[in-house]
């Protein structure tokens, strides 16, 4: 005897009658009948069943059991899942050979803006030899205790503030970091979070002297927006305009992700964001190495947020789709357009989650500039939010049991029984996770309202323009952080 899975997801399509079965954790999709559908819907409230029951849909419905859509009866897809979960934290010490490390060179900023934790005013910069030392000692010290075989890789994000006001901490950990990699044989890479303010053309060189290679440049919106939510303290200097002039001037073997805070007034002005960028040469020009993405904006609690217009989880969504439209018809616009292969509006998939590796990880860490150590980048400006470890001692696992033993199966009943468990990105985010249970919020991924009407409208427009939508395949996403910078 077989189930409905408790995974699935049974979207009747209105306009030709036929339905959609998706399965969340396999990512599995099937296009069923109408016949077959209305059965398969009578069949999902039923305990158990058997195939043979149904002599005329018997080859579709044992088809569908073979692809996980039905499942044993006496399975608890629930607890099945919860354990699986469970081994994989268990193997994180071992089987986890990744090194991630977040470093504020600085919490000061030049900017002001009223969403980051710029409320809290802090001005404090890594310039301390011994907390310098301190940094690359205390990972040394892990890469030789850790009870893993090989390492795969070390990243570091260098962040802040803004982080190229002390330039020197990145040079001097590079020039520890980038020997400590080769020694061990292990693969290093680093990127920055910058308002790129400070990103002329000196400085890009600076970055690419000191290996890195990934740029995230917060951009909210056009002129008119960005410049209100995004001040710079000094008056009188070039804002907005100053980043894009920066941003043109990236150079070859670099690659940039333009990350936008969106609200309502932010997405108004989207289309004359893409105009500009295409007036300084940076996107569509360069596709390859600029990538664009949408950002739900947030405020750190007791910001001054009177001027921003918050969206609705369900109101962001729709927004990026909507983004996901223009971007492709500003690009089918763009006259060099017809050397490249036309972009198609891509039918995204929920993807399966992993925990933030900063706050679950054993190798993952942020460092503040007085060598503090946090397991979240959003409490790098509060000392007291911190793990209370520093890097002047040795590295033991045990420091940080209360971070590694986060659980998203178990933090509440609700999401426990939730099918959308495995690709809640809300989930995601321990730190975040645990401050809104404490309000008696939950964390839910937009996912959990929005996926039978988005899946139904991209299935609609397939069936329209075959050639205009590709089903983006799912994938495992590893989040670090929501860092509302």
């Amino acid at each position: 005897m077989i189930k409905f899975s408790h995974y699935n997801e049974l979207i009747p399509i209105r306009s030709s009658g036929d339905y959609l079965l998706y399965n969340i954790i396999s990512g599995g999709l099937q296009v069923l009948t109408n016949r077959l559908g209305k059965v398969v819907s009578e069949l999902s409230v039923l305990p158990e069943f058997t195939p043979a029951a149904y002599p005329a849909l018997e080859e579709e419905l044992s088809r569908l059991a073979s692809l996980g859509f039905f499942v044993d009866n006496q399975l608890d897809e629930i607890a099945n899942y919860q354990q699986n979960y469970h081994n994989s934290q268990l193997r994180k010490y071992t089987d986890n050979s990744h090194i991630g490390l977040t470093i504020g060179t600085t919490i000061t900023c030049n900017m002001g803006c009223p969403y980051c934790f710029e409320v809290i005013k802090p001005n404090k910069s890594l310039r301390d030899k011994e907390v310098v030392e301190g940094i690359a000692a205390y990972i040394e010290d892990m890469i030789q205790r850790a009870p893993v075989k090989k390492w795969s890789s070390l990243s570091i994000v260098w962040y802040g503030g803004e982080p190229l006001i002390n330039k020197e901490a990145i040079r001097q950990l590079s020039a520890h970091f980038i020997p400590l990699c080769e020694k061990y044989n292990i693969a290093y890479d680093a990127s920055i979070i910058t308002n790129g303010i400070l990103l002329d053309r000196e400085n890009w060189f600076f970055l690419k002297e000191n290996q890195v290679k990934d740029v995230q440049i917060t951009i909210d919106g056009s002129k008119e927006v960005h410049d209100v939510y995004r001040p710079l303290k000094s008056r009188g200097g070039k804002n907005y305009e100053k980043i894009l002039e920066h941003l043109s001037m990236m150079p070859l073997g670099m690659n940039a992700n333009i990350r936008i805070n969106t609200d309502k007034r932010v997405a108004a002005t989207l289309p004359a964001l893409l105009d500009d960028l295409q007036a300084y040469g940076i996107w569509p020009q360069r596709f390859r190495e600029v990538s664009i993405k949408l950002a739900w904006m947030r405020a750190y609690k007791d910001a001054d947020i009177a001027d921003l217009r918050f969206m609705t989880q369900e109101e962001f969504f729709e927004a990026e789709h909507a983004f996901s439209e223009l971007l492709i018809e500003k690009f089918a616009s763009w006259p060099g357009h017809t050397n490249v292969k036309p972009p198609k509006l891509k039918w995204k998939f929920p993807e399966k989650q992993s925990d933030c590796a900063t706050y679950v990880s054993p190798y993952s860490f942020t460092f503040d500039t007085e060598g503090t150590i946090h397991k979240c980048w959003e409490t790098i400006h509060d000392t007291r939010k911190s793990s209370g470890q520093q890097v002047f001692a040795s590295w033991d696992p045990e420091d940080f049991r209360k971070y590694l033993d986060y659980n998203r199966t178990t933090v509440h009943p609700t999401c426990y029984n939730c099918k959308f468990n495995p690709v809640c990105e809300g989930l995601s985010c321990a730190y975040d996770t645990l401050n809104m249970l404490k309000e008696n919020e939950l964390p839910c991924t937009a996912w959990k309202t929005q996926l039978p009407a988005y899946f139904e409208k991209m299935y609609d427009l397939m069936q329209e323009n075959e050639d205009r939508v590709v089903i983006a395949t799912p994938k495992n996403t590893a989040h670090q952080t929501h860092a509302n910078k």
